[in-house]
């Protein structure tokens, strides 16, 4: 009889090529956790969490893991599904032949965890641009932000920002709003399951925030969209992703050091080097 695949997935087993031909099968699908390092027969088919660090892009942080995987005969390494890079917390990246499988990762919820500043804006909606634009808040009051989130949540419909990735005529709009053009986009359905709100205690012009929210969802925008209909502005000073799914939660995942240095790496040329600016 033929051999076949006994790959473990999220979806139901299926015959890959191998297994057709009548080959050796090939190594089951592994989720590699810390601390113990994944041997050189996981890379081949692994599936594996990384806690991306702020000003780290997603690709960097796929790139540095592609630097171990090709160490070990492996080229294919691709994520799940971007973080910004002011953002930390929780991708998951498929290795090998786990690379067919990011389509089962991509569409889960995701959960998040945050600040907002109030009555100060930003181009990006987050720190990674500068405030221009300020307008009073102290006329918000808790209550008003706790039924303000409130009415955000559940099927709501929302304007991706001017800065992201999405495409509009073949040109990524972040690069139309670097350009200072403003272009025409279309409000996406997205699905907020829960979005909880909480005034610093020492500054009232902080808000704490965690929102549960579907694929597709600016967290950003979300918090922009909130400040908006308290009559004032604001932007997002630190976001963290600590949840994809009901499953894979950050506290599970590597960092790129540990990562590094669990598979006999020096961490250090793992980290990212800033950038000279020109004189």
């Amino acid at each position: 009889m033929r051999a076949r695949c006994a790959e473990t997935s999220l979806k139901a087993r299926t015959r890959c090529a191998r297994c057709a031909s009548g080959t050796a099968d090939p190594p089951p699908r592994v989720f590699a956790a810390p601390p113990a390092a994944p041997g050189d027969e996981d890379w081949k088919n692994m599936t594996i969490l990384m806690d991306k660090p702020q000003k780290y892009t997603s690709f960097d942080v796929v790139a540095r893991v592609r630097r171990l995987s090709r160490e070990r005969g492996v080229k294919k390494v691709g994520h799940c599904g971007t973080l910004d890079p002011m953002a930390t917390g929780l991708l998951i990246l498929c290795v090998g032949k786990a690379t067919k499988s990011v389509e089962e990762y991509s569409g889960m919820d995701k959960t998040y965890t945050g600040t907002i500043k109030l009555g100060e804006g930003t181009p990006s909606q987050d720190a990674d641009e500068e405030v221009n634009e300020r307008e009073p808040w102290e006329h918000v009051t808790d209550v008003e932000l706790r039924e303000g989130a409130r009415k955000l949540t559940g099927a709501i419909k929302q304007l991706p920002p001017m800065y992201s990735a999405i495409k509009v005529n073949g040109k990524r709009l972040y690069k139309s709003a670097r350009e200072g053009v403003e272009v025409e986009r279309k409000h996406r359905d997205v699905v907020i399951h829960e979005f909880e709100v909480e005034r610093d205690a020492e500054d009232a012009q902080i808000v704490h925030f965690s929102a549960h929210v579907s694929k597709g969802t600016y967290v950003r925008t979300l918090a922009y969209d909130l400040c908006k209909s308290l009559g004032t502005t604001g932007h997002l000073t630190a976001l963290r992703r600590t949840k994809i799914g009901s499953e894979f939660d950050v506290e599970d995942a590597w960092t790129i050091e540990q990562l590094a240095e669990a598979c006999g790496e020096d961490p250090s040329k793992f980290k990212k080097t800033p950038k000279k600016e020109s004189s």
